[in-house]
């Protein structure tokens, strides 16, 4: 081991004696990079098959698996991910929301296609964070992410305080095909996103891609509201 290893290596150490990291949920001290204690993961709640058959499916999407339920924990989680820069939390609810996919859901031609963001808000925060979710599904599921065939070409108002007509009117006419070429060899789509509410986001990336003939498009998102 070389001196600047050693150096860096006692630094880390200092720094995480004198800054610990701290539990975003329990508030704890813990090791964890991720910032989340193992306990406070634990009571994250997977929804009931009933919840998530229950779900009202919109037209372009031919079924929804939303995995946790939308409880303080997983806002907590949400919040941070989306708003704090702890970009960590995104790829690790990922992993977890692979835990729970249930057999069969996914095709074995499929590919993860993750909600993008408009440019300025992807500068804004520096990252997307369906793409990170994608990614920790990606470490257990074997299929590949596809981040190019769809963008987003409306800049939407955040969609927190609308009512569902809203938030469809707020989603019309949000995303386009970046590349159509693409699709020649993709009949079957796993759109990714953070939480399913009503739906409008993924209705509205599957409206293009419906219209564009792929055959099978589902929605996999780490939570929604009972």
């Amino acid at each position: 081991m070389n001196l600047k290893t050693v150096v860096s290596d006692i630094g880390i150490g200092i720094a995480s004696l004198l800054f610990p990291n701290i539990c975003l949920i329990c508030e704890e001290r813990i090791s964890s990079s991720v910032l989340v204690c193992d306990g406070c993961w634990g009571k994250l709640k997977p929804n009931s098959e009933e919840v998530i058959r229950s779900k009202n499916i919109p037209e372009n999407l031919d079924s929804v698996y939303p995995v946790f339920e939308f409880t303080d924990e997983i806002q907590t989680i949400i919040h941070n991910m989306k708003y704090a820069g702890r970009r960590s939390l995104a790829r690790e609810l990922g992993r977890r929301v692979a835990w729970h996919i249930p057999a069969g859901f996914i095709n074995s031609d499929a590919v993860l296609v993750p909600i993008p963001l408009f440019p300025v808000k992807r500068r804004e925060r520096g990252y997307n964070q369906a793409e990170l979710i994608a990614q920790g599904i990606a470490e257990f599921v074997d299929i590949p992410i596809n981040t190019k065939l769809i963008k987003r070409v409306k800049n939407t108002v955040t969609q927190t305080h609308l009512d569902a007509q809203q938030r469809h009117e707020n989603m019309q006419n949000a995303f386009a095909i970046a590349d159509a070429s693409m699709l020649n060899s993709i009949r079957s789509i796993v759109l990714v996103d953070d939480v399913f509410t009503t739906g409008a986001t993924m209705n509205a990336a599957a409206t293009v891609l419906k219209a564009a003939d792929v055959e099978n498009i589902k929605a996999l998102t780490v939570a929604a509201p009972i």
